[in-house]
C-alpha cells in the first residue's frame, strides 16, 4: 500500500494538511512505555464522557475504505504571486460541488475537502496511476473573494493512496500494526476529521489553528471593554481504547473584538475617549509624537473617556495594547467600493497626519512626499477628520487612517489580553456546571445532526446516541502533616487552615514594607492591616521580627499610566532595607528586603504586570512581592480566610514549608523531582516575535518540598527546551550539595506539550537529560529516568453517570481523586486522565498524564496514587491542585518570565518590519532572567520558587 503523498499546500500550516501532514508514526507514543496494567485502588464509578462511539457499516470488510487525492487549485490565467486563501479555495470547491452532474456529481457527494490540498471520496475518479482529472470552475462576479472580475480555476485532483478505514478499528482494539498500517490509520483518522468539518465549516466559523473549533455569532453577549463571547463547539475524532474510535464534542466559548468602525471600537477597548484630555485612560502628557491632545492631566484613572467619538489621539501604552489584540485581525474598508476583507499588519507609531511617504509622480512630474491625510484628499477627495489618530497597515506598504477601516466578526482576543472585567464576564458565560455543560453538549449534537448528513451516511459511519459511559475510580485522599505533627484529612479536595501552624519556619520577617497604590487605603487601614497580618503569621509558625513595617502610598499613574509604580517601589524596597530594627548601624544584621506587600487599588493585569517586572528587573535585586486588592482587605467578611491564604504565600517565600503529605516508598530521599514549561509569545502579525521562556523546576531536598528554578529564554515559539542539558546540570548539582549525593532516581514531569509533539520532545529532551546525567556523574553514574507529560490543553470532559456518585460535591462535580485509565484513554500507551482536584467553578478539567519513558518501572496504581497525593503538596493552598505542583510551579514562573518579556517596549518601526525579515526571532540574552534569578545569593540559598513568589 503506498505511503500518502504529504506536501504544503496552498492552505497554509492552518489547514489539516499543516496539521496531520508531518505526522509521523512515533507521535502516536504507544511505543515508548507500553500500559503496564490497569489500576485497581479507590473507589469504582461510571462516569459519562463527552465522546460519541463510532462504527463504520461496512466494518472488517474491503469496502470500508475510502481514496485519497492530492487536490492542486490554481487560476486558469495566472498571476503573479496571487495568494490562495482557504476561504478563496473552499469557495471554488463549493462552486464545484455546485455545478457538477454526472460521475463529477456522484464522486464529489461522497468527497470531503480540507481547504488545502487533500480530498477523500467514496468513490473513485476514473484516473490510475499519476493520470490527472481536471476541473475547470468558474466563480460568479460580485462572489467577495479578490477580484470583482468573472474569475476561472482549475482543480487537479492526482490519485494519492487508497485508505483502509479498518485500521482505526483495529489500532482501536490493540492490534498492532506496522509501521505502514499506522501511517494509513493516521491518514484515516484525518480524513474522517476532514469528513466531519465539511458541514459545519458551511454552517459556522472555524477559529483557531487546528480547526477543531466552530463559533457562531448567534446568542453572542456582550464583554467590557469593547468584547463580546460568541458561542460554539469542539469536535474531534479519536482513537479510544474502547475497540471503536469517537468523536469527541464539548462546548466553546471565546471573546472577539466587537464589529465596527476602527476608532468606536478601539475607544471602547480602551476605555476612554483616548489620550490628551484630563481623565483619559492613562493620558501622557502629550505633545510628543502623535499624542498631541494639550497637556492631557497626569494620567488620572481609567474609564472617564468621552466615548468612541471622542477618540482623538493614542498614547503609547494604548497603542501598545491595541497593536497586541489587532494585529492579524480582518477588515474591510470604506473609503472606497470593495467587499474584499484585508488583513492588519499593525497600528503605526504616527498619526495620519505625520505619516509620510513618496507618491510617484505620473504625466513626466516628479515624485513628492505626502501625508497620509494629503493623499486621501488627492485620491478620493476625502478629508481625514482624525488626523492625529495613527493609521493601520497592511500588506507591505499600505497606510489607512483608523476611521476608514470597519472591524468584521471573529477577530479573536488573546486570552492573555483580556482585561480583568472581561475574564470575569468570560468566566460567567463559560464556565457551566457539569448538568449544564452535559446539556449542552447534547444540544450540539442534535443540531449537528451528524446522522442525516448525506456525507457522513455515504460514508457508512454511524455514532452512538449517547455519550460513552467508562469505568473510573476515585482514589483515596493521603494525609496531611502541618506542624506538631498535627494529621489532617482532606475532604472536597480541601482542608481548613484553622488552629494549624506550618510544617517548617523559613526566615524570620523583618525587612519588609506595604506600598498602597490605592488613594483610600492610607496609613490608619494599612496599621489595621499589618496588625491583624503579624497576628496570623506568628501564630502560624511564621515569626515576624519586625512588626512595624515601613509605610508608602503611591500614585501608580503618576507622570504618566502606571509610571508611579517604580519609583513606589524603589523606596518601598529602600525603607524595607532601612526600617530593620535590629541594630540597623551594623551592616552585619541587616538582610536586604525580603517582602513588599503590594495593596492594589483594582484587579488590572496590567498593573500587577508591571509590579512584578519592575520588581524582579529594575530594583538593584530582585525584591519579592505579594500583591493584594485593596477592597478585600477592606472587608469584614472573610478577612480571616483571607489573611490565611495570604499567610501561607508569603510563608513559603519566606522559605518556609506549609504542609507536608508523606511520601510513598518510591519517592525517597534519592528521587529528585523536575518540573518544566515553555512558555510561549502570542500572535504578532509580520513583526519579529518575542522569545520563548523555558522553565525547569528541581526538588533539592528528600522531602520534595523545597525546590529551586532555572529559566533560559529561547528562540520563540520552539517548544522542544534549547538549553535543558544544562540547565538539569545545575538542577543535580544543587541537589548533590544538598543531599551529599547524586539522586539515584529522576521522575520529570513536563508541562505545555501539544499531542503531535509528544514523540519529538521525549526524545530530544530525554537524550538531553542523560547527556546532563554522564557529564555530571560520568559513565558509572545511570540513575533511573522517568519522564511523564503533562497536559491540559484538551478537550476531554468526565460527568457522574450516577447523581449518587456526586459526593456531596455541591457543584455537581465528580470528586477529587476521580481516575480514568481505560474507555477513553489510549489503546496501548501508559496513559490516564485524572481529576485530583474539587471542581470550584464550572465543570472540572483533568489533566492527562501520558509516560513517554519509564525506568523507574511504575505500575499504575503505584503512579496513580503518585501523583494524586503530590497534588496536595502545592505549598499555596488548602486544596489539592489540579496539576502535579513541580509542573504547576514551572508554568507559574514561566507564565511571569512572559510577563516581564511581553512588558518589553516594541521598537518604534516594529510595524514596519520587512518581509525579508518577518516572523523572525527578536534579538535577546539566553541568559537575561538567570542573572536575576539564579545568580542571586538570596535566591540560592533559600527562596524554593524565586519567580513564581516574587
Amino acid at each position: 500500500m503506498a505511503a500518502p503523498k504529504n506536501g504544503g499546500g496552498n492552505g497554509g500550516a492552518t489547514g489539516l494538511e499543516g496539521i496531520f501532514g508531518k505526522m509521523r508514526v512515533d507521535e502516536t507514543f504507544d511505543e515508548y512505555v507500553p500500559r503496564p496494567d490497569f489500576g485497581k485502588t479507590g473507589k469504582s464509578i461510571t462516569v459519562l464522557a463527552n465522546m460519541y462511539a463510532a462504527r463504520f457499516k461496512d466494518q472488517g470488510k474491503p469496502a470500508n475504505s475510502v481514496t485519497h487525492y492530492d487536490v492542486e487549485i490554481n487560476p486558469v490565467v495566472k498571476v503573479a504571486n496571487q495568494k490562495k486563501p482557504r476561504a478563496l479555495l473552499w469557495s471554488v470547491w463549493k462552486q464545484m460541488e455546485k455545478d457538477a452532474t454526472g460521475n463529477l456529481k456522484k464522486f464529489l457527494d461522497g468527497a470531503c475537502y480540507d481547504m488545502a490540498k487533500n480530498c477523500f471520496a467514496k468513490t473513485e475518479l476514473p484516473i490510475k496511476g499519476d493520470e490527472k482529472h481536471e476541473v475547470i470552475v468558474a466563480l460568479p462576479e460580485g462572489g467577495g473573494q479578490e477580484l470583482d472580475e468573472k474569475r476561472r480555476f482549475k482543480v487537479v485532483f492526482t490519485y494519492a493512496q487508497t485508505i483502509d478505514l479498518n485500521t482505526i478499528v483495529d489500532y482501536c482494539k490493540g492490534v498492532k500494526q506496522t509501521e505502514m498500517t499506522k501511517e494509513v490509520m493516521l491518514t484515516a483518522v484525518m480524513a474522517c476529521n476532514v469528513l466531519f468539518r465539511q458541514d459545519p465549516t458551511d454552517r459556522f466559523k472555524a477559529v483557531g489553528a487546528q480547526g477543531k473549533r466552530f463559533f457562531g455569532t448567534e446568542n453572542a453577549v456582550a464583554l467590557p471593554d469593547g468584547g463580546q463571547v460568541y458561542q460554539g463547539f469542539a469536535q474531534s475524532f479519536r482513537w479510544t481504547q474502547s475497540g471503536l474510535p469517537a468523536l469527541q464534542l464539548d462546548t466553546a466559548y471565546s471573546a472577539f473584538v466587537n464589529v465596527g468602525m476602527l476608532p468606536d471600537v478601539a475607544a471602547q477597548m480602551l476605555g476612554s475617549g483616548g489620550g490628551g484630555g484630563r481623565g483619559g485612560r492613562g493620558g501622557d502628557r502629550g505633545g510628543r509624537g502623535f499624542d498631541r491632545g494639550g497637556r492631557g492631566g497626569r494620567g488620572g484613572p481609567p474609564s472617564h473617556g468621552s466615548g468612541g467619538g471622542g477618540l482623538d489621539s493614542i498614547n503609547p501604552r494604548q497603542l501598545q495594547r491595541l497593536n497586541a489584540i489587532l494585529r492579524g485581525a480582518k477588515f474591510k474598508v470604506t473609503h472606497r467600493k470593495t467587499d474584499r476583507l484585508f488583513t492588519m499588519r499593525g497600528i503605526t507609531t504616527q498619526a495620519a497626519g505625520d505619516l509620510k511617504f513618496v507618491l510617484n509622480g505620473k504625466d513626466g512630474k516628479a515624485d513628492r512626499t505626502v501625508t497620509v491625510v494629503q493623499y486621501m484628499k488627492e485620491q478620493y477627495n476625502i478629508t481625514v477628520t482624525k488626523p492625529r489618530l495613527p493609521c493601520v497597515q497592511y500588506g507591505q506598504r499600505f497606510f489607512l487612517p483608523m476611521e476608514f477601516v470597519k472591524l468584521e466578526a471573529f477577530n479573536s482576543i488573546p486570552m492573555r489580553s483580556l482585561t480583568a472585567d472581561q475574564t470575569a464576564a468570560m468566566i460567567k458565560q463559560a464556565a457551566l456546571p457539569p448538568l449544564q455543560r452535559l446539556q449542552r453538549i447534547r444540544e450540539w449534537r442534535g443540531k449537528l445532526n451528524w446522522d442525516n448528513l448525506p456525507k457522513v451516511r455515504t460514508w457508512g459511519i454511524e455514532l452512538q446516541k449517547e455519550p460513552m459511559k467508562i469505568n473510573a475510580r476515585v482514589l483515596v485522599p493521603p494525609s496531611i502533616t502541618y506542624g506538631q505533627n498535627k494529621q489532617l484529612r482532606a475532604q472536597f479536595g480541601g482542608w481548613n487552615l484553622k488552629s494549624v501552624s506550618f510544617t517548617q519556619k523559613g526566615k524570620p520577617l523583618r525587612a519588609w514594607s506595604v506600598l498602597s497604590l490605592d488613594r483610600f487605603f492610607g496609613r490608619e487601614e494599612c496599621q489595621r492591616f499589618v496588625n491583624a497580618l503579624v497576628k496570623v503569621l506568628n501564630s502560624s509558625n511564621c515569626p515576624v521580627v519586625n512588626q512595624h513595617p515601613a509605610f508608602i502610598q503611591a500614585n501608580p499613574d503618576d507622570n504618566g499610566a502606571l509610571q508611579g509604580i517604580r519609583p513606589g517601589l524603589q523606596e518601598a524596597a529602600r525603607q524595607a532595607y532601612t526600617s530593620q530594627i535590629e541594630n540597623p548601624r551594623n551592616p552585619k544584621d541587616r538582610v536586604d528586603p525580603q517582602l513588599v506587600i503590594v495593596v492594589m487599588p483594582r484587579k488590572e493585569i496590567p498593573m500587577y504586570s508591571e509590579i512584578k517586572r519592575v520588581a524582579m528587573e529594575v530594583l538593584k535585586k530582585p525584591v519579592v512581592t505579594q500583591c493584594l486588592q485593596a477592597q478585600k482587605l477592606k472587608a469584614d467578611r472573610g478577612i480571616e480566610q483571607y489573611l490565611g491564604n495570604v499567610s501561607m504565600k508569603i510563608h513559603s517565600k519566606l522559605g518556609g514549608v506549609t504542609h507536608e503529605v508523606p511520601n510513598p516508598q518510591v519517592l525517597d530521599v534519592t528521587t529528585m523531582m523536575l518540573g518544566a514549561d515553555v512558555s510561549h509569545p502570542g500572535p504578532r502579525g509580520g513583526q519579529a516575535i518575542p522569545p520563548s521562556a523555558a522553565v525547569t523546576i528541581a526538588a533539592v531536598n528528600g522531602k520534595n518540598v523545597q525546590f529551586n528554578a532555572c529559566v533560559r529564554l529561547q528562540e520563540g515559539r520552539v517548544e522542544i527546551i534549547q538549553d535543558l542539558k544544562n540547565m538539569v546540570c545545575t538542577h543535580l548539582l544543587r541537589f548533590q550539595q544538598e543531599q551529599k549525593a547524586l539522586p539515584q532516581k529522576i521522575l520529570m514531569f513536563r508541562d505545555g506539550v501539544s499531542e503531535g509533539q509528544y514523540g519529538q520532545c521525549a526524545k530530544i529532551e530525554m537524550k538531553s537529560i542523560k547527556e546532563a546525567i554522564h557529564q555530571i556523574g560520568g559513565e558509572k553514574y545511570k540513575p533511573k529516568v522517568t519522564f511523564v507529560i503533562c497536559a491540559k490543553r484538551h478537550a476531554m470532559r468526565f460527568f457522574a453517570a450516577n447523581p449518587a456518585d456526586i459526593g456531596g460535591d455541591r457543584t455537581g462535580n465528580l470528586p477529587a481523586g476521580t481516575v480514568v485509565d481505560s474507555g477513553v484513554t489510549h489503546p496501548f500507551a501508559f496513559d490516564m486522565y485524572l481529576q485530583a482536584h474539587a471542581g470550584l467553578q464550572g465543570t472540572a478539567k483533568p489533566t492527562h498524564y501520558v509516560v513517554v519513558a519509564d525506568e523507574i518501572g511504575f505500575k499504575a496504581d503505584t503512579l496513580q496514587n503518585l501523583i494524586n497525593g503530590l497534588c496536595y503538596t502545592y505549598a499555596r493552598a488548602t486544596r489539592s491542585v489540579s496539576l502535579v505542583p513541580v509542573a504547576y510551579y514551572a508554568d507559574i514562573i514561566a507564565s511571569k518570565a512572559r510577563t516581564i518579556i511581553d512588558s518589553d517596549e516594541m521598537p518604534d518601526d516594529a510595524t514596519s518590519v520587512s518581509s525579508h525579515s518577518r516572523q523572525a526571532t527578536l534579538t535577546f540574552d539566553p541568559h537575561r532572567l538567570k542573572k536575576r534569578i539564579e545568580d542571586n545569593p538570596e535566591c540560592k540559598s533559600d527562596y524554593p520558587m524565586p519567580l513564581a513568589t516574587c
